[in-house]
């Protein structure tokens, strides 16, 4: 890595976003090593207001990726979690389960060097998301597999920045260089729209104290989640990617 990268990603990081990016990676640590009556009390925590379609990337449309062990496996931005052990992954930080240093837009990998890669909410989040898929497929070897999810109907998270979204159109002029290109949603329009009332809520209530945001938001929650299954009957609809929470992208390198 140049000496002017390590400086912007120094940047990046040391803004507020950036600071509370490292906090909150830092805090899913004490997550990973819940026990005992620490889990039972996250049980009682609100639950989760958007649907995702596939929860287990393993057995999902990125299970291809992970299909061949002793194989290099890259997550860019990966961290603080892992979806297989043998991944290799890249971040701006060295934050809780990353192992390599690095920014997306230079990823310090040799050409045709790695077996698959993929993303997760990353691309939003990159100054130039056509460099971040130059480079990914850049790195692939020929013949192997791309998958990258990105949000659509979702609120601004600067994680340390928020630059763009992309509709199903837009990414398939992103990864154009892909062969066998497929695209499906993460996330469906009810638990986009639920999401996005729970924004304006939060907007209704004053922020201090705090507290009333927080019992407001977990009424919220719990009175509002079991629509969000409604998004099961909506997966195939084919106007469903107008108003989706995201999307995947899977694509295979041209060249085997």
């Amino acid at each position: 890595m140049t000496e002017a990268c390590r400086r912007s990603l120094d940047v990046s990081l040391d803004s507020e976003d950036g600071r509370r990016m490292a906090c909150e990676y830092k805090a899913s640590e004490g997550v990973l090593g819940q026990t005992g009556l620490t889990r039972l009390l996250g049980l009682l925590r609100p639950p989760p207001i958007m649907h995702r379609y596939d929860p287990d990337l393993r057995i999902g449309p990125a299970a291809a990726l992970f299909s061949c062990e002793h194989e290099l496996v890259l997550n860019v931005g990966g961290g603080p979690f892992r979806v297989t052990p043998s991944e290799v992954t890249l971040n701006i930080g060295f934050f809780p389960e990353v192992d390599l240093l690095g920014d997306a837009h230079r990823i310090p990998f040799a050409d045709d060097s790695v077996a698959a890669v993929f993303s997760l909410a990353v691309l939003e989040h990159v100054a130039n998301p056509q460099r971040v898929v130059d480079e990914m497929v850049r790195v692939l070897r020929p013949g192997g597999q791309l998958y990258s999810e990105i949000p659509f109907i979702f609120f601004f998270h600067a994680y340390p920045a928020d630059y763009q979204r992309f509709t199903r159109e837009g990414l398939r002029h992103l990864f154009r260089e892909l062969e066998e290109l497929e695209i499906g949603l993460t996330h469906g329009p009810v638990s986009a729209v639920l999401q996005s009332a729970n924004i304006v809520l939060e907007m209704l209530i004053p922020a201090r104290p705090s507290y009333l945001r927080k019992i407001a938001n977990g009424a919220f929650r719990w009175l509002v989640f079991p629509f969000k299954y409604i998004d099961l009957a909506l997966r195939t609809h084919p106007d469903a990617h107008k108003v989706a929470g995201g999307f995947w992208v899977r694509g295979r390198k041209a060249g085997a």
